[in-house]
């Protein structure tokens, strides 16, 4: 509409519309002193390293705290990770810009115009230089920090010459208008801003909207301050067509959080409609005198600089995923979601510098949160994984934005096993049955209700909980001859297998120190076992196999992982000694000796070889002494970012037992599963690329090696009593699943067993 004049009316008092402040209008004076005493505590940051770049600047500084609006956004998120607007453009469109102090020193292009008559661009009304500090203003220690105080200001003066001097304050053309909007299309800018406010926008500006959306812009545009139930009119074009989501009305709230009195509110305009702090914003006019300032005409140049900053930080982002990010990671304020008031909440930079939607490792498509990564086995304790050992990973968020994720922060600790309560289960029968050479033992579990005992560490998942006994053990020996003896069971280890077919076995009764081979490393839970023993006089052979599964304790656990262990041993006897020497394959599907990744890292299975010896000598009496050590090295393959890893590790024990008609008694000092030494080698995507989506990947060394030792000491006494057995147990361990903070746990148990 060739010549059609637009009135813009006040933007900080009460009423009128979101445009330029006029003279006559006075904004709320701060009783601060016009230039505050100058408080630098750092130097200028330099430019930023690509992602992430590393950051050292205090940028909390009492500049900073003055600042009530680029603290009320939550912008300092966006400095601490580097990312303060440099090189990206900001368009003013508004009644130009003074120079104050350093303010905008260096950073108003010289692409800057006036589109109004007034042959420079220099502002002598103060609303485009409070906005332009609101969202500009530079970090030198005076005045105000604005939220993207680095960016390059593109200043488009378009007040109509002389009418800022009017009562009503400044108007504007809207062919001028529409003239500026083209021109920032066609010189660079990202962000336009426009406190601006008035009755519907035009058809030639709405066209040059138009035209700058395309181009993929996002313009802010003030609500207006009349408190009304919607939006300006000349806002009112963010709802249109033609506007693609990229036009962003801003409201006004105050430092409660609650809209400002005076904010028109979002109305049917609440998709597209956001507030930022608009009530009582400290800046400074064209004098550089400091005032506070109140209207929506100061909550939009907070939003175009959020935007500026999410678009420096993000290069990789859209226009309109910029937008969506600022309005999904608005603070929700009134009714929940969007509303009629807030439309889509408070701006909140600092959550939108927080990853959105799942999280992968940059080059997979996993998801994986800085809070699983991997759970660690009690072999491995409390092993040291913070630091630079365990590795800064780059990963992607929905928006494929890059962040930086600490692999140790998502370190889990498997629960420390409670040795009483895998030892000791009531309600338990156990019968017996011998057929010549075979012999059958079945265990069987009750609870009152039907309910079977679900604190029996070998129980077997998956039974009928509505019947009232279930199996929970069941074993078979048979004697094939003399010299041979084999046995099969379920819900029992290989090497409980193995003692019960030797004759040579200890008798101690222990509940919780183990002896070396008494786990595969870590605590299991076996379905199925096999056992054989074949004797040459002084010689014996054996072979023991089990099948197991681990708990799926880990977080995300596609499936529940399973181990197979086989294992070979010869023994020799030289009159009271006896040596017997042990060799072993564990393989873990899905685990690494008892440790899961998750399944980003690259879930990897793992291969043991044990080595074990063990010393028995029957001092006479019934008494005997028993020394066990076994060592074992694990082995990874690669999977993931798992590189190929070696780990060792080792368990011991020592016993004294006796074995008399009618009693028993022994002591054992135990050293659980611990890794000696090795870990994991992690190869983790550690740059990125925006441009090219190039990944840069590195090494990671994570040791496994804990800082504690459990040791177990534990004395067993038994009895025959009306013909059966009592035993008691007493047990002290110390660094308890090798933590070397935790407490001891002590503990007894008294057990009575009956022979039917």
């Amino acid at each position: 509409m060739a010549g059609a004049s637009l009135l813009m009316l006040s933007a900080c008092g009460g009423g009128g519309g979101g445009g330029v402040n006029a003279p006559s209008t006075t904004p709320i004076a701060t009783t601060t002193p016009t230039t505050p005493t100058p408080t630098p505590t750092t130097p200028t940051p330099t430019t930023p390293t690509p992602t992430p770049p590393v950051v050292t600047i205090n940028y909390n500084d009492a500049e900073y705290q003055r600042s009530n609006a680029t603290v009320d956004s939550g912008a300092i998120a966006a400095y601490n990770s580097g990312y303060t607007g440099t090189g990206q453009m900001l368009a003013i469109v508004d009644s130009g810009i003074a120079t104050v102090g350093t303010e905008f020193t260096g950073r108003v292009l010289s692409a800057s115009r006036d589109f109004g008559g007034n042959g420079n661009i220099t502002d002598v009304d103060g609303h485009g230089t409070a906005v332009a500090a609101t969202a500009a203003a530079a970090r030198d220690g005076s005045q105000i920090t604005g939220v993207a105080f680095n960016a390059n200001l593109l200043v488009l003066r378009t007040d109509t010459a002389g009418s800022c001097a009017m009562t009503d304050g400044c108007s504007f053309n809207s062919n001028t208008l529409a003239t500026a909007v083209d021109y920032a299309r066609t010189n660079g800018a990202k962000v336009i801003n426009m406190s601006l406010g008035g009755d519907a926008m035009p058809a030639n500006l709405a066209a040059a909207v138009n035209r700058a959306t395309a181009a993929g812009i996002i313009i802010v545009i003030s609500a207006g301050n009349d408190a009304n139930a919607q939006p300006e009119a000349f806002a009112q074009v963010a709802n249109t067509g033609n506007a693609r989501g990229l036009v962003i009305i801003a409201g006004a709230h105050d430092s409660t959080g609650a809209i400002s009195s005076f904010s028109n509110k979002a109305g049917t305009f609440g998709d597209y409609y956001l507030t930022a702090l608009g009530t009582a914003v400290r800046a400074f006019n064209q004098n550089g005198t400091a005032y506070l300032y109140s209207g929506t005409s100061f909550s939009a140049p907070e939003i175009a600089g959020a935007a500026i900053l999410l678009g420096q930080a993000f290069p990789n982002l859209t226009p309109a995923q910029i937008v969506a990010l600022l309005y999904s990671t608005a603070t929700d304020a009134g009714a929940s979601g969007v509303d009629s008031v807030f439309g889509h909440g408070l701006l909140n930079l600092a959550r939108a510098f927080q990853p959105a939607g799942t999280t992968s490792l940059a080059g997979s498509a996993i998801p994986i949160t800085d809070g699983d990564t991997m759970t660690l086995s009690s072999a491995m304790g409390d092993a040291k994984v913070t630091g630079q050992s365990a590795g800064q990973a780059v990963v992607l968020d929905s928006y494929g934005r890059a962040f930086t994720m600490n692999v140790a922060n998502g370190v889990a600790r498997i629960a420390a096993v409670r040795p009483l309560r895998q030892g000791i289960a009531g309600n338990l029968r156990t019968s017996d049955l011998a057929l010549g050479p075979l012999s059958v033992s079945t265990t069987l579990a009750s609870a009152a209700g039907g309910t079977p005992w679900n604190g029996l560490a070998l129980g077997r998942r998956g039974f009928d909980q509505g019947i009232s006994r279930r199996p929970v053990a069941s074993s078979m020996v048979a004697r094939i001859s003399p010299r041979l003896t084999m046995a099969a069971a379920y819900a029992t280890s290989g090497q409980t297998l193995a003692q019960r077919i030797d004759p040579d076995a200890p008798a101690g009764s222990f509940l919780a120190a183990r002896a070396p081979d008494e786990t595969p490393g870590f605590s299991g839970q076996q379905a199925m076992s096999l056992a054989a023993r074949q004797s040459h006089g002084r010689m014996a052979i054996g072979f023991t196999a089990e099948r197991g599964t681990l708990g799926s304790v880990a977080r995300g656990d596609p499936a529940t992982p399973a181990y197979t262990l086989a294992g070979v041993r010869a023994e020799r006897r030289f009159g009271a000694l006896t040596l017997i020497g042990s060799a072993s394959t564990l393989i873990e599907e899905g685990t690494v000796l008892g440790a899961r990744l998750a399944s980003a890292m690259g879930r990897s299975g793992a291969a043991t070889r044990y080595f074990g010896m063990e010393a028995r000598y029957r001092i006479g009496n019934g008494w005997s002494l028993r020394a066990a050590w076994r060592q074992g090295w694990t082995h990874t393959a690669s999977a993931g970012v798992l590189l190929a890893s070696d780990i060792a590790s080792r368990s011991a024990a020592l016993d004294l037992t006796h074995l008399g008609r009618d009693s028993r008694f022994g002591v054992r000092l135990a050293l659980p599963p611990r890794v000696t030494g090795g870990g994991f080698d992690l190869w983790l995507p550690t740059s990125y690329d925006y441009a090219s989506g190039a990944i840069g990947y590195s090494t990671a060394r994570i040791g496994l090696t804990p800082q504690g030792q459990e040791q177990d000491i534990e004395a067993n006494y038994g009895t025959r009593i009306a013909g059966g057995w009592i035993d008691a147990n007493l047990f002290l361990r110390r660094q308890p699943g090798n933590f070397a903070a935790a407490g001891n746990d002590l503990g007894t148990a008294l057990r009575y067993s009956l022979s039917f």
